[in-house]
């Protein structure tokens, strides 16, 4: 299955991007179950890059530099640590140079045992960390990350730091079944067979849904169709190919969708190159 989905584990890997540079790190065992991945992005000189919507949450605590979101008029600044929300559309980000973050990329629904509210209030948002976590403790994590003197501590800070703050709520089994059925085959399911399926109401099942994984289900297969999508272009698949495969009508649709995400057509899109 696609990493995307945020099923399978991600081996320590480093990827570089000029000027940026991105080290990618598994979590420990005791948070793979809940956490996808961990990047420490850093940046030589100014850069923007394009993100695609995430299947989970993503927080970030920044260590160096500032970042702010591009679009919609003037830049928006954000804060040095931050939780992401679940969207279905394309952002650019802008960072300074000199900067560092830790991102946490967490599994579909894995969000939900470190954070009290309901996931779906941070929709489409970026909120900071200080709206769940004492500023104190933010600021302590922020220096310490500062003061590290490699990647490896920095990980470890963010692990403890994320392991100290794990609840002990159970998994919604609902959810969990939910999420495995469209997983498999975000491209064709449909959500009102899917609570059919397990004898729930649709109602209750997008409210159970949304609360522990951010999003409805129906945004949930859209986020995973438009990631899928990407990755079969990158794998060389022709537009008319991959619409098909996405489960659209015809390419017409499949780029008139697109486009509604990512704010330009998909062949624009995909082959600038310049997203992740």
């Amino acid at each position: 299955m696609d990493e995307s989905s945020g099923t399978l584990p991600v081996p320590k890997r480093r990827v570089f991007l000029t000027p940026m540079r991105v080290t990618v790190v598994a979590p420990s065992p005791s948070l793979a179950p809940f956490v996808r991945r961990f990047e420490v992005v850093e940046t030589s000189e100014a850069s923007t890059r394009t993100l695609l919507p995430e299947p989970g949450l993503v927080l970030g605590i920044r260590f160096g530099g500032r970042a702010a979101l591009l679009g919609g008029g003037r830049p928006e600044a954000l804060p040095q640590s931050s939780v992401t929300g679940l969207r279905t559309t394309v952002r650019q980000m802008r960072t300074s140079a000199g900067g560092g973050i830790v991102v946490v990329k967490f599994r579909p629904a894995g969000a939900a045992l470190f954070f009290d509210s309901p996931l779906h209030e941070v929709f489409g948002a970026i909120r900071p960390l200080t709206d769940w976590v004492p500023a104190r403790d933010v600021d302590r994590l922020e220096s310490r990350l500062a003061e590290a003197k490699d990647h490896a501590t920095r990980i470890a800070l963010v692990e403890a730091f994320l392991l100290e703050r794990m609840g002990k709520r159970r998994s919604d089994g609902l959810v969990v079944a939910a999420l495995r059925e469209i997983q498999s085959a975000p491209d064709s399911i449909r959500i009102g067979a899917l609570a059919d399926a397990l004898d729930v109401s649709l109602d209750l099942l997008e409210k159970r849904f949304r609360r522990i994984v951010g999003c409805s289900p129906k945004q949930f297969s859209t986020i995973l169709r438009l990631r899928g999508a990407v990755e079969r272009h990158r794998q060389g698949m022709s537009l008319t190919q991959l619409s098909l495969e996405a489960g659209f009508y015809d390419q017409a649709h499949f780029i008139r969708h697109f486009r509604s995400m990512a704010g330009v057509s998909p062949r624009r899109f995909l082959e600038g190159g310049a997203y992740c």
